[in-house]
């Protein structure tokens, strides 16, 4: 191979991507990536090197590599460099060998099932890097998947919703700007070589998710990522069999997720922000002023003293739509009590002026109303002190501290989060709270704005969810098993997901968290 200087270093572990571990057998995963990188890159005048490590393939991908090292390409060069591994299993390993044999300046690690469909993308590539910040450190092209939508544009770590992709299921063209982000996809990640050699490489205790806590560490290390949309690349990992790795087992992914937890103090998939906060106060990671900008006050400013005519009692009397919308979330906590037993302590979040809590004491309820405005709880109290109920009177409680409900552990069996997810600063903070105060049986109900658009805009007030969003967010918090309840029509504009509480000693503690991982597309449906 020349002596001569490269500018960019492809580097690609292979582990069982050939045509037999596809799912039907007519892919050929790894072959299709080398023509890919053939046909974009043949003309592409930029120096680059391509390496591929083989960490001990038992299917023809290897002798479809060791094919590919054979050939020449770009004036007689070799096509590529390959190096043959025993099995270790660890992509952080092999990632960590490939980089050390790399000259380039820029690393670009490629999963072995994609296929990169920009032309000339190294020189683009190049010209990112040469154009951007100097402290431009991690790059990631736009991943579409198989039915040619995005899959990710980037990627939230540390936000209100979770981890979650940008523009997951939208069409490319939606994406037309680089975007600042915690993550990039690790299946096309591309950083300067100088960061791996700062850092000491890719974390080998993490079976997975390397390039998460490697982009997290060049982030506190001072480093910019960005997500850029002139870059495409499809990934068809949806097309290959799970290969028989620890790695890629629910035990290899539970201790992977515990591992890194560890690390940093926060679960990678369900951050609790305000432990963030505390935990890194002062430091790069909490770059992004729209979630660790200054805190909104506590509590917010409020209206002034209410009146029940400026109220919802009076829109509840004239809104139609309105009306419709409070009925509904009234009939969702009546089927939550007929089909999950009946669930007699109710604490609903975010009351305001009282009407909902009026009309479940109505039903027979012991329900207990909060907000952080006293002059809603005073009006909710007024109101409420006039009506008359079958059994218990709501009560209303002023919550003059965001981060705790004002409720004893394990003195509640139903709290209702209804359109408070989408405006909470820490909803996975939320969700501890509301499991701390229910008992060992209790139940959340969660109703919260849907997101239509792909991402968010520069203007949101809003982190309003997607349908797969939102059940992430409730299951990786590992406070919530959410349950299906059934014979109520949908909320428009709505989502609506039940929750039994988690409890340490239960087996079922610990289930689901691979699904977790594995984030799944949304279905067409829910797609942009």
């Amino acid at each position: 191979m020349s002596d001569l200087p490269v500018r960019v270093s492809i580097l690609i572990p292979n582990y069982n991507n050939g045509r037999a571990s596809a799912k039907d057998g007519r892919r050929d995963f790894i072959a299709d990536l080398f023509e890919s990188l053939h046909a974009t890159l043949a003309d592409d005048p930029t120096p680059v090197e391509i390496l591929v490590a083989d960490d001990g393939s038992t299917d023809d991908s290897l002798e479809t590599c060791r094919r590919w090292s054979q050939r020449t390409w770009r004036g007689g060069e070799p096509f590529c460099r390959l190096m043959e591994f025993e099995h270790c299993g660890v992509l952080s390993v092999v990632a960590n060998r490939l980089t050390a044999a790399a000259r380039g300046e820029i690393c670009c690690r490629l999963d072995g099932d994609i296929v990169v469909t920009t032309p000339h993308w190294a020189g683009v590539l190049s010209g990112i890097f040469d154009s951007g910040p100097p402290n431009l450190g991690v790059v990631g092209p736009k991943q579409l998947g198989l039915d040619g939508r995005i899959h990710s544009a980037g990627s939230w770590i540390l936000h209100p919703r979770g981890h979650h992709h940008v523009a997951q299921g939208a069409i490319p063209q939606t994406v037309t700007r680089a975007i600042e982000i915690d993550h990039v996809m690790g299946c096309f990640y591309c950083h300067r070589r100088e960061i791996w050699e700062q850092l000491g490489g890719y974390d080998e205790t993490l079976l997975r998710g390397q390039t998460v806590d490697f982009g997290l560490r060049a982030r506190l290390a001072g480093w910019r990522a960005f997500s850029v949309p002139n870059i495409e690349f499809i990934h068809a990992h949806a097309d290959r069999v799970v290969r028989p790795t620890e790695a890629d087992s629910d035990e290899g992914i539970e201790r992977t997720l515990d591992r890194f937890t560890e690390k940093w103090g926060f679960d990678r998939l369900a951050a609790d922000l305000d432990d963030v906060a505390e935990r890194y106060a002062g430091t790069p990671l909490l770059w992004n002023a729209r979630v660790f900008g200054p805190s909104q006050p506590w509590p917010p400013p409020s209206a002034g003293p209410q009146d029940i005519q400026h109220s919802e009692w009076a829109r509840y009397a004239g809104d139609d739509g309105y009306r419709q919308a409070i009925d509904l979330r009234a009939r969702l906590v009546e089927h939550l009590q007929n089909q999950l037993s009946p669930r007699r302590r109710v604490l609903h979040v975010r009351s305001r002026a009282g009407l909902l809590c009026h009309m479940l004491a109505r039903a027979g309820l012991a329900c207990i109303g909060i907000d952080p405005d006293p002059h809603y709880v005073d009006l909710a109290r007024t109101v409420c002190n006039g009506e008359t109920y079958p059994a218990t009177r709501p009560t209303f409680l002023v919550q003059d501290d965001r981060r705790r409900l004002p409720r004893d552990d394990g003195s509640i069996d139903a709290v209702l989060l209804f359109d408070v997810m989408e405006t909470h600063q820490n909803p996975v903070g939320l969700l501890k709270e509301a499991r701390r105060v229910l008992a060992d049986d209790g139940v959340i109900a969660v109703v919260t704005k849907e997101r239509s658009a792909p991402f968010d805009a520069d203007y949101d007030t809003l982190h309003a969810y997607r349908p797969h969003e939102l059940t992430l967010q409730i299951k990786a918090s590992r406070c919530f098993i959410p349950v299906s309840v059934e014979g109520f029509p949908a909320i428009p504009g709505a989502l609506a997901l039940f929750g039994m509480r988690r409890n340490e000693a239960d087996p079922a503690f610990r289930e689901g968290r691979r699904s977790d991982y594995f984030e799944s597309a949304p279905t067409a449906d829910a797609a942009v």
